[in-house]
């Protein structure tokens, strides 16, 4: 079986028939990069769309100081490129792998063809396209509507084992805050009682709708 055959019977690829997976496989590759690198960098035209099968992604800008700005994260099986269906696209933003990542490579004009013969697999690229606009809504009430008490609490009610995994310092540039301004937040939650802290560090939620109730 080959990688892309292997993949091909993920959960997410169910939609598609054996005839769309093999269109999909004829212009698409399986390529690994590692922790760190680069897969496209902002302004970069749109030649490949990217397709997250395994691993960790990161989604940034960068300010004018050259800050990096993060806007969201890919852990699971997912598009990485967003583009246009009618004009010329280009790349939204940067993408880098935070760890080792398996992900489809596929030639965007060759699947635009695709999308022509095959309304399957059109509507399947179509949905992964809502995802990430769904994924940008999110960044944009967490960057202008939240505060930094409502970023932490919707990251705590929707990503909590996340949140758990991840050093507190990379939870903090996840949501744009300083470091101290986290934990000044989760000493608040704590003392309201709407969070406790285990025996390992390990943040519980003691009461959700006092915790959801902060952000909607």
């Amino acid at each position: 079986m080959s990688e892309f055959e292997e993949f091909g019977n993920g959960a997410i690829f169910q939609k598609l028939d054996k005839s769309d997976l093999k269109s999909l496989q004829n212009i698409s590759k399986v390529k690994n990069f590692n922790a760190n690198e680069i897969i496209n960098y902002e302004n970069d035209e749109v030649t490949k769309v990217y397709f997250l099968l395994k691993g960790f992604i990161k989604i940034y800008k960068i300010n004018r100081f050259d800050n990096e700005i993060f806007l969201y994260a890919l852990k699971n099986e997912g598009l990485v490129t967003a583009f246009s269906l009618f004009e010329t696209s280009y790349c939204f933003s940067n993408a880098e792998c935070i760890e080792d990542s398996t992900l489809l490579c596929i030639e965007f004009d060759k699947l635009l063809q695709l999308f022509q013969t095959s309304q399957t697999l059109a509507l399947f690229f179509y949905e992964q396209l809502e995802k990430l606009c769904n994924l940008l809504k999110y960044v944009i009430n967490r960057e202008i509507v939240y505060d930094g008490t409502a970023k932490v609490a919707y990251m705590l009610a929707n990503s909590l084992d996340e949140f758990n995994a991840l050093k507190k310092q990379d939870v903090a540039y996840m949501l744009n805050i300083q470091p101290e301004t986290l934990s000044r937040i989760l000493t608040k939650l704590k003392r309201e009682d709407i969070v406790e802290t285990s025996a390992d560090g390990s943040v519980i939620v003691k009461n959700h709708s006092k915790l959801t109730a902060i952000f909607i």
